[in-house]
Formats: structure tokens, sequence, C-alpha cells
């Protein structure tokens, strides 16, 4: 083009077909301003029980990883969070890709009611000699107190409770048979479908974990893989408003340090995410100075095992420590007094 085709540009741009003019900051600002707080909001993002937690990241919100070594208590931390946001009127799905279902309904109950796991699965059933038949412990008019002290009875009993009155907001998909795949289509399609039966802004998703989430074939390595399955939990939570946790399966023989390194996997997983944050035990952390003093602290004749949660990155707020003690018995963890 010479300088004289320059000369009779026109002044005006012209419209190209299918190209539409981006549209001014001030088009915006009305909308932006009424999503604003009025003050009387104290969270942001999912209630979730925890005080300390909810405190530090203003309530979960957006894509959180929560990752760690084997044997942290990742996912009983994340049912927990999961089922007690649930309990608070969060709609809620816990995708469990490893786990049966019914595995997961005997952890709820194992924490709430503070009974054996073991007690739970053998127990919990009992034979009515004139039918012949049996009863699960989720079904109804058991007599609980053929199989257990009354106190472990009346404490499964209220758990049961809990469960069944949760359990229209408590979505729980797992990869048993005759179930329909866990893909990222299906992940998306089903949290805007609870979001429109309960007519809610909120929806909390787990995914457990992300290392046997099927990303497809497309994929050179695991660290590639995990780029690919963070970019694409990133983009539902935008299109859809959820918050998802997911959480990053990783083994001890993979590490030579603590902290992010126990989840990084791919960066994308640090960069993409609104949090970021890992179980570290006190074990864990001593065991290089042989220093194992105070790992394992007894109250009310519970073990209790001192497990930190290191939030590495926070969207809302500064990187800080939760010190929380995990009770392996009862997948129950609770904020260190």
């Amino acid at each position: 083009m010479s300088n004289k085709d320059f000369d009779n540009l026109p002044e005006q741009p012209v419209a190209i077909k299918g190209i539409e003019k981006p549209k001014p900051a001030d088009e915006y600002l009305e909308p932006y301003y009424k999503t604003l707080g009025d003050g009387t909001l104290k969270l942001l993002g999912i209630k979730t029980g925890l005080a300390e937690l909810d405190e530090k990241t203003l309530g979960l919100d957006g894509l959180i990883v929560l990752g760690g070594i084997a044997g942290q208590g990742k996912t009983s931390l994340a049912l927990q969070l999961a089922f007690d946001a649930c309990e608070l009127g969060t709609p809620t799905i816990f995708y469990s890709l490893e786990m049966p279902r019914r595995a997961i309904f005997t952890k709820i109950l194992n924490r709430l009611a503070q009974v054996k796991y073991s007690d739970i699965l053998l127990k919990g059933r009992q034979y009515l000699d004139e039918t012949g038949q049996d009863k699960n412990l989720l079904g109804e008019n058991i007599d609980f107190y053929k199989l257990l002290t009354k106190e472990q009875a009346d404490k499964l009993k209220e758990a049961k409770e809990k469960l069944t009155k949760t359990s229209d907001k408590f979505y729980l998909r797992s990869r048993e048979s005759k179930e329909a795949d866990i893909t990222f289509e299906s992940v998306e399609r089903e949290i805007n479908l609870i979001k429109a039966e309960h007519k809610a802004d909120k929806v909390l998703v787990v995914i457990d974990h992300l290392q046997v989430f099927n990303a497809g074939e497309n994929y050179k390595d695991q660290i590639d893989k995990e780029g690919k399955l963070i970019t694409g939990f990133k983009g539902i939570s935008e299109r859809t408003g959820a918050t998802i946790i997911l959480i990053s399966q990783k083994n001890k023989a993979g590490f030579t340090s603590r902290g992010l390194q126990t989840i990084k996997g791919s960066v994308d997983i640090v960069y993409l995410a609104d949090v970021v944050m890992f179980l570290e035990s006190d074990e864990e952390k001593k065991k290089d100075d042989g220093d194992l003093d105070n790992i394992i602290a007894t109250f009310g004749g519970q073990v209790l095992k001192r497990i930190d949660l290191v939030i590495d990155k926070n969207r809302y707020n500064a990187p800080c420590k939760i010190e929380l003690d995990f009770n392996g018995e009862y997948s129950s963890f609770t904020e260190r007094q």
C-alpha cells in the first residue's frame, strides 16, 4: 500500500462483518458495583465450619488444590469440608474416583457418630429371625442396641438422621458399575443441573483425586496431563461459578522437600489455582532431626495426630498455616486449641 493510499483511508473505523468493537469499561461498571458487599458479609465464599480456615480464606471460593503426601488425611478433610458445607446449606457434589459409595457413607457416619469404622461395618446390621431378612444400618426401624452399646447406638442414630437430612443436597458420584462416565463435560453439566434444581448461587465440588481423573489420551506425560486437568477445571469453575476442590495425591518417594513440592506436578497447579494448600504432619517436619516429641497428643483418651494445613497461595489473604488435630480413628479434623 502506497502513502497515497494511506492518505485516502477513512477517518472513521469501518465495520467488518463478524468482528465487534470492544465495549468501553463504563458499560460494565454498574453491574460490577452491584456485586460489591454492603458491609454485612463476613465471607466471600463457602462456609466450611472450620472457623480459622473460613477466616483466612474468606470462605472457599474458586479453584482450590489440596495436596500432600499419601496418608495425611486429604480425603477425610475434603469430605469433612464438603459434608459440613452442605449441612450449612451449600449443594455439594463429591466425585469419589477410587473409593466406592459405601466407603464414603461409612466415613461420614464414622466422623459424625464417633463410632469406629469397623464397628459400623461389622455391627451396623441385624438379622430379623422371624422373616429371615436383614436390614442395613441406613434403613429404618433398626434395633441398634442388640449390636452396639447404648451410647454408640444413640450416636449412630443421630448421625444417620444428619446424613439423611442432608442427603437431598449432597451428591455422591463414583466409578461403580452402571454409572455414567465422569468427564469434564459431565461434571460441568451436573453442576449446572444442580445449581438450577436448588436455585443456588454457590455449589461446592470435590474431585478425589486429580491424578486419576480421565483426561483423555492426548497428553505427553503425567505433568502434561495434570496441566490439562487444572486448566479444564479452572474453566469449569469460571463458567459455572462453582467452587472446586481438587485433591492432589502424591507418593512419599517422589519428593525431596516439603511444601509446594508435594503438589507441584505441573506449574499450572500453582498459577491457575486460587488457593493452594497442603497437609503436613509434625512427623514429616521433624523426621530429619530425629525429634519425634509431641507428634501425637492424647486428648480425652483419643489419639490425635498433629497436622498443619499450610496455605501457600491465598487469593484473598496472605499465605498462612492452620494448626489441626487429626483423629484417624474417626476421620475427623479439629482446629487445635
